[in-house]
């Protein structure tokens, strides 16, 4: 089941993509003929070290390229310089910077004659928007990229870019568990003769963690092949690192649990090499160590993925900032088209009516509309975690392994607070934690857990010594409450 940012070929298309675009990076980047020498050469280095993962040098010659081309008012130095340093602040996770050196490249007067450019502004939009969640918007942006690629002249080119925005819708239905929709676009790509390397690999990885997702192994086993025949003619870093945790997948769904760890620790070792956080391998790499009965090491990488991905939670908020701005900007530049004809003073005469019965209609039911807001998403917060509630309780009912790492993402806070006040807790201690919380009885949990009541009650009474908890405190009651009274303390 795929939750939330990455996903599809999670990394890939999120935080890895563009360096696995960066051989599109070095082909649709071309080199006009300019009266720039000097800057045209430094493009080329900028490209060179970008294709060759050496991201901070390559960040270095763009910015080089940018001081150089301001001085002399070279609009393609800035074009291309802005573009790289974009796609480099992707790979970071600075999405705000990349956002904005976007906006500067598309106000540079060179990128209305260069298509090539203007498909990759709108492909790196989409990336940026895509990775945060917007899916909405994210889809318009890699339509306007297909939109784009009718200008380009080279047929094969123009091919392989709309593939790469095919793809990436595929992953954002793949997110949303539209497996077919995801697997019809994904298809799109991995059928065309034209593809080259980095699309066909990428096309068929996605589609062989679709079928290892729907459980279709024999499928998955042949796009998995098809994709580690194509890799090393890529020989990039991140494609292998992607590969690796799709393989480890494959490997544990059909019960190759070890196997399976061995593959995702060799993709988080390839992801670590290129400083990119990926919380998703240790979230599989726990759930691995569940399946194969080795709950302590399950439960270290459980802690892991929590504060990795509380850390990136953080980091896509902070991020948000720059492709809002982004979006704002295309929606000021329409309006701007919208009231350039000869009717724009009527236009406006209309829109400052509107907006004058419009502010005072808000000042009346101001009260009134919030009043409404607040019981409609309380009523729309209730039904999700009701939801959220009866899967968890399902995965525990089922004894499943992704019972631990389900609750997780369902009761993070409540979670976090036990490991922050109680550190000394075992992976049993926690799962028991667990279920209390999900309000299951004594004889309930026994039957989960294919223990005595005896046994249970004997777990618990270690549970409330390690609470320091007084003979007349209820344990239930209390760890129903745990998280509330945290909150209440600070």
């Amino acid at each position: 089941m795929k939750k939330g940012i990455v996903l599809g070929v999670a990394g890939l298309l999120f935080l890895g993509i563009v360096q696995g675009k960066s051989h599109y990076f070095g082909s649709i980047l071309p080199i006009f003929q300019s009266d720039n020498k000097e800057i045209d050469s430094l493009i080329v280095v900028g490209d060179d070290l970008y294709a060759e993962e050496k991201y901070d040098a390559s960040l270095a010659v763009y910015n080089q390229i940018i001081q150089k081309s301001l001085k002399e008012n070279y609009s393609k130095g800035l074009v291309k310089a802005y573009i790289g340093s974009s796609f480099i602040y992707f790979n970071k996770g600075q999405l705000d910077v990349s956002s904005r050196y976007l906006v500067k490249a598309k106000n540079e007067s060179y990128v209305k004659t260069s298509p090539e450019d203007l498909y990759l502004i709108s492909f790196q939009e989409a990336l940026n928007l895509h990775s945060l969640g917007i899916h909405r918007e994210a889809i318009k942006k890699y339509l306007e990229a297909i939109a784009i690629t009718e200008r380009i002249k080279d047929e094969k080119e123009q091919i392989n870019m709309e593939i790469g925005a095919y793809v990436n819708i595929g992953d954002i239905y793949e997110t949303h568990e539209m497996m077919d929709s995801a697997l019809y676009y994904y298809k799109i790509a991995f059928e065309t003769p034209e593809a080259d390397d980095l699309n066909q690999f990428i096309s068929s990885v996605s589609i062989a963690e679709v079928f290892t997702d729907l459980k279709e192994l024999d499928s998955a086993k042949y796009y998995l092949d098809v994709a580690r025949e194509i890799l090393p003619k890529i020989n990039s870093t991140y494609t292998s690192s992607v590969f690796g945790r799709i393989k480890g997948k494959f490997h544990v769904a059909e019960g190759e649990n070890e196997k399976g760890i061995l593959a995702y620790k060799q993709s988080l070792v390839l992801a670590d090499r290129l400083k990119i956080p990926k919380p998703e391998l240790y979230k599989l790499l726990s759930e691995a160590y569940q399946n194969n009965g080795e709950m302590d090491l399950s439960i270290q990488y459980l802690k892991r993925y929590v504060e990795v991905n509380d850390s990136l939670n953080w980091v896509a908020k902070r991020n948000l900032k720059g492709p809002l701005l982004m979006i704002q900007t295309d929606n000021e530049k329409e309006l701007a088209k919208a009231t350039s004809n000869t009717w724009y003073i009527i236009v406006i005469a209309v829109l400052s009516i509107s907006l004058i019965v419009l502010v005072m209609y808000r000042l009346l039911k101001k009260q009134k509309l919030k009043n409404l807001k607040g019981k409609k998403e309380k009523i729309q917060l209730e039904k999700k975690l009701n939801n959220a509630f009866e899967e968890v309780a399902e995965l525990a009912k089922s004894n499943s392994p992704n019972f631990m790492s389900r609750f997780v993402e369902v009761y993070p806070e409540f979670y976090n607070q036990l490991n922050i006040e109680f550190p000394d807790l075992t992976a049993a201690d926690l799962k028991l934690c667990a279920l209390m919380k999900l309000d299951f009885s004594t004889k309930e949990i026994a039957e989960i857990t294919f223990s005595s009541i005896r046994t249970i009650q004997n777990r618990k009474y270690k549970l409330r010594k390690k609470f320091e908890l007084s003979s007349e405190e209820n344990l239930q009651i209390w760890i129903q409450n745990f998280h509330l009274e945290a909150i209440g303390q600070i």
